[in-house]
Formats: C-alpha cells, sequence, structure tokens
C-alpha cells in the first residue's frame, strides 16, 4: 500500500507540474526515496508472536513453559484436570471413576477439579490424552518463571483474587480459572490453591509421593511456589487433583 500510494502521488505531481520541467524532476527523486523508505519499513515491521497455546484431543488448553532454570520447554494444561474431563475419560474406558464420586456426580462441579484420584489414576488419564504428569522441576519452572517469585503471580499475599485457600476461599474446591489475578508468569491458572496436584518427582525414583500448590483448606504458606506435600503412600482424598504436561510437540 505504501508503495501504490507513492506511485499515485508521483503520477498526481507529474501531471500537476507539466508546465514547471525543473519542479518536477526535483519531486521525483524525492518521492520515490520515500516510497523506498516506507517499504522498507514495512516489511520489516515485527509481526505478532502466534499465540503459546494448543489443545488435546479432549479440548483441555494449554500454555507454552519456555525453557529455563535447567529445565527444556514443554506444554502444560493450563488449568487442573476438571470432572467433566474425567467423566470423558470414564466413558472412553481409559480411567474409572473416582474412589468417593461425590464431587464427581454433582452436575453443579463439572468445571471443578476432579479429586480423589491417585497419582497412578492421573498417570492414566494423562495417557489418555497423549501426556504425562509434570516432574517436581517443570511445576516450579511453571509456577514461578526466571524471577524466583514467592506466589505464582508475584509477591503480594493470597486473596480471594488470586487463590482459594485459607481463609479466603469456600472451604471447598471452585470451578478452576475462577482467580485469573493469580496466573503464573505463563497463564496458568490455579497453581496456587484449589486442590494439590500430582507430580512425578525429579531422578530415577518412583518415590516420594509429591504433590505441589496447596488446596482450598491451606493457609498461604502451603500456597507458595515452592510448598510441597510429600508421602509414602498414594492415596486420594478431597483435595488432590492433577494437571498434564504435553508429550507431542
Amino acid at each position: 500500500m505504501v508503495v501504490l500510494g507513492a506511485c499515485f502521488t508521483l503520477f498526481q505531481m507529474v501531471v500537476l507540474t507539466e508546465d514547471n520541467p525543473t519542479l518536477r524532476y526535483l519531486l521525483i527523486p524525492t518521492i520515490v526515496i520515500a516510497a523506498v523508505i516506507g517499504w522498507v519499513a514495512w516489511t520489516h515491521t515485527p509481526q505478532p508472536a502466534a499465540p503459546q497455546v494448543k489443545r488435546d484431543t479432549a479440548g483441555a488448553e494449554y500454555r507454552w513453559v519456555p525453557a529455563g532454570t535447567g529445565v527444556a520447554g514443554f506444554w502444560m494444561m493450563r488449568t487442573p484436570v476438571t470432572n467433566g474431563l474425567w467423566r470423558m475419560a470414564v466413558h472412553a474406558a481409559a480411567v474409572q471413576k473416582p474412589r468417593d464420586t461425590g464431587a464427581y456426580d454433582n452436575d453443579m462441579k463439572v468445571q471443578h477439579p476432579v479429586v480423589h484420584v491417585t497419582r497412578e489414576q492421573a498417570r492414566a488419564y494423562a495417557a489418555w490424552v497423549a501426556g504425562r504428569l509434570p516432574h517436581d522441576a517443570e511445576w516450579t519452572r511453571a509456577a514461578q518463571g526466571d524471577d524466583g517469585r514467592k506466589y505464582p503471580w508475584g509477591s503480594t499475599p493470597p486473596d480471594a483474587t488470586r487463590a482459594n485457600c485459607r481463609p479466603h476461599g469456600p472451604g471447598d474446591t471452585t470451578p478452576v480459572g475462577r482467580c485469573p489475578a493469580g496466573a503464573s508468569p505463563y497463564g496458568l491458572l490455579d497453581m496456587a490453591g484449589n486442590v494439590w496436584e500430582w507430580v512425578e518427582p525429579d531422578g530415577d525414583s518412583d518415590r516420594p509421593y509429591v504433590a505441589r500448590g496447596g488446596a482450598f483448606g491451606y493457609d498461604a504458606v502451603f500456597v507458595a511456589c515452592g510448598a510441597r506435600n510429600e508421602g509414602g503412600f498414594d492415596y486420594p482424598n478431597n483435595c488432590f487433583g492433577f494437571r498434564v504436561v504435553a508429550t507431542d510437540p
């Protein structure tokens, strides 16, 4: 468009300066130079980066977490797996219903994180959507980013807009993504509070059983990026859920 505009202007100037050849020859080089400069500026204007978002076969959204702090880049589910997504996996015969189905069967909690699932069940779901559980270090990277922040959103203490934790929440799970102000540096939600999230331990061992992020019944100290819940048993309860890391590019 810049070049076309310059050409049109050049045509107008040629017509308008028919009676003054000297002025015409002075103007033509000026217009040509302006057109070239405009063309170069237009072709070198940075284009907006493609959104770092993808979806899995169940329709869940993932965000790209770039490499850093000794961890390679990876795709992580934006929110924990919900009861609705778990129902899809049950219908596909990929997993069993949770041990306690009270929340799972409640149609008012379809968008709440699934709970009462073991780490082994979480692994089975992740495999169903061509993924896996995040490693402990990956989870930290996704929550903290490059600056070592205390909470996923920064240093400000939790409140009801940032995390579902005590004393700010209702004392139960809430729909995933309800606290956008609590997003991590990469747009991941519910990395603090709502439910603890199963992760894989770093290294070659399958132990201990580790969960990250805190939950609705825990105080602020437990929803900090560095908080961990470690144990020796793969036991489901009402405040343990998970999210998935994609294994495909």
